[in-house]
């Protein structure tokens, strides 16, 4: 985490000459009223204004969870008159001797009994703030340097030590940026020993722009994105002198938000736009971008992932391959209706359901490790759909149909892999995993196929795969003889077993076997298939073992290639 903060650090003395307005956390609250009673006047009357009108007056600083706010403005509840006397509290000790005692005087003649009657026909009402007055002004007005103390002193450590700043060289160190999820036990022995936190040795006022540049981000939510579902901020390392006007640069493009489904839930076009436009103004080598996926609700904010040292070639990269492979972006899928779904496309939705990890494989340094983890995403895409519309286990039959013939379609889940192994993410080889493309019209017998497969394809250079290819195949005949007579009974227990495993091979063999013999099934394709069959079986060693996964998939690949060998034979006018 130490190189987001020094991004931190980078947006903070960026924006030092907001310092104050960065602490003002009144344009990150949803008001929608200000209620304000000038205390000053005995009467006490309540007078309601539009945020509009009076929002530029009033400094809202919320100190803590449990520490009130820095000044008499706060959110109008039924616990709003401690919060009143909280704030008082808090001003005092950020003034000097003479303040202190002006403010206690103030506070001294408010007749909080009055106040609370005054204003209590307005509590529970939505997005309403109470804001005291004292003779027509804020005390924010009156004391403007309470912010700059509290300001001041939100960094300041338990222990100071002359040593060397983790961003600033050599000064006064032990200060308090606030950032416990970026912090680190780098202190020196003598003064961590001392401090109740793991802090970076930071100065005062290198903390105090850390904590700023970190205010600047997160109460003002600029640099927020979009990107498969998740919202994220798009945080820059800069190798540039003006770093000023590339984060506004940024904030702009973070602003250019469309709420549509497909917006947010694509790899974004805003993003794309920032990408294509620091390409046009030769900037892409200058910069580096940090993914820190995050949600913030109230004071917390809940950090999921971080992606870190991005180039925007990676970006241009990434989009690019997807345009050449037909890949569309991610979570879409989800929320597509399988009728409007593009033919032709891939939705990588369908395969990896963690849209962080997929956000991590596009865009970081995370790798799929082994071919049976992709092998497994391609499984339960067959016999699940897993697409976010239908996750309930498919009848098998329909499978080896073709019922569901765009998700068991191979080439599809070949060019999905194609285009990870592209991009680099593959651990291992991934041409022809799964399959290849075969010319049918080429061969006479379907053991020609096979034999051309289990050559070419990764998965089927395993023995025990290729006798579930074949029984596949084998399957496939048997279920079309049957259908042919009336019957369905081998597609019935098929789906009774619901997958292929390693121990249950023997009894579907048997199951296939036994329906052939009794509708007296034979012919050149029934024999060529027997000694596929056969001669794959006997290949097997005792040794040789495949997963459930790799094993449905061999299943299915070869009665999906039997179908279609079938198919292409009918189109060329030979009987069946």
């Amino acid at each position: 985490m130490a190189d987001l903060v020094k991004i931190f650090y980078e947006v903070g003395k960026a924006y030092k000459d907001e310092i104050y307005d960065n602490y003002n956390q009144i344009h990150s609250k949803n008001i929608e009223k200000i209620i304000t009673v000038d205390i000053a006047n005995s009467d006490y009357q309540p007078i309601v204004y539009d945020r509009d009108v009076m929002v530029h007056r009033f400094f809202l600083r919320v100190t803590s969870s449990n520490g009130g706010n820095l000044y008499p403005f706060l959110f109008l509840s039924d616990k709003v008159i401690d919060g009143v006397k909280k704030a008082f509290k808090n001003m005092g000790k950020y003034l000097d001797k003479d303040n202190k005692k002006r403010v206690k005087e103030i506070e001294e003649k408010i007749d909080y009994k009055k106040l609370e009657e005054n204003i209590s026909s307005y509590i529970g009402e939505k997005n309403i703030y109470l804001g005291l007055l004292y003779e027509d002004k804020t005390f924010n007005e009156y004391f403007p340097v309470i912010v700059d103390n509290y300001i001041q002193n939100v960094c300041k450590g338990d222990v100071e030590l002359k040593a060397n700043c983790y961003i600033d060289g050599e000064a006064v160190i032990g200060f308090d940026a606030g950032l416990n999820f970026c912090s680190v036990n780098e202190l020196p022995t003598a003064l961590r020993k001392v401090t109740k936190y793991r802090l970076l040795p930071l100065s005062k006022e290198a903390a105090c722009l850390v904590k700023q540049g970190f205010q600047k981000v997160f109460e003002e939510q600029i640099f927020r994105f979009y990107l498969f579902g998740h919202s994220y901020y798009l945080l820059p390392t800069l190798f540039i002198e003006n770093k000023r006007a590339f984060f506004e640069k940024l904030e702009e493009s973070a602003k250019d938000f469309d709420q549509t489904i497909k917006e947010k839930y694509t790899l974004e076009r805003r993003l794309e736009r920032l990408v294509k436009s620091l390409d046009g103004e030769k900037m892409s080598q200058k910069v580096l971008f940090s993914f820190l996926f995050a949600d913030k609700n109230n004071n917390a904010i809940d950090l999921y992932q971080m992606i870190e040292d991005v180039a925007p070639s990676r970006i241009t990269t990434a989009r690019a391959l997807m345009k050449d492979y037909y890949i569309e972006s991610a979570n879409y899928s989800r929320f597509t209706k399988k009728a409007d779904y593009k033919e032709d496309d891939v939705y990588i939705r369908d395969y990896i359901d963690d849209s962080l990890f997929l956000a991590k494989l596009i865009f970081g340094k995370e790798s799929i490790p082994h071919s049976s983890k992709l092998e497994s995403m391609i499984a339960k895409k067959i016999l699940f759909g897993f697409n976010g519309l239908n996750c309930e286990k498919r009848e098998f039959s329909k499978v080896l149909g073709g019922y569901f013939k765009d998700d068991t379609n191979f080439e599809k889940h070949q060019r999905f892999i194609n285009f990870l192994e592209s991009l680099g993410v593959l651990a291992f080889g991934g041409k022809n995993l799964i399959d290849m493309e075969v010319m049918m019209e080429d061969v006479g017998q379907f053991s020609e196929i096979a034999e051309q497969k289990f050559a070419e394809v990764e998965l089927l250079k395993k023995l025990k795969a290729r006798e579930f290819y074949a029984l596949g195949a084998l399957a496939q005949f048997v279920m079309n003889w049957q259908y042919a007579n009336g019957s369905d009974a081998l597609a019935k227990y098929l789906d009774g077993i619901g997958s292929i495993t390693m121990q249950n091979v023997d009894r579907v063999f048997r199951k296939v076997y036994e329906a052939s013999r009794k509708y007296g099934m034979g012919g050149k394709d029934y024999d060529d298939l027997m000694n596929l069959y056969v001669k794959a079986k006997e290949a097997v060693k005792k040794e040789d073992v495949i997963s459930i996964d790799q094993a449905n998939i061999a299943f299915v690949m070869g009665s999906i290639d039997f179908k279609n060998y079938k198919d292409s034979k009918k189109e060329e006018g030979e009987e069946k």
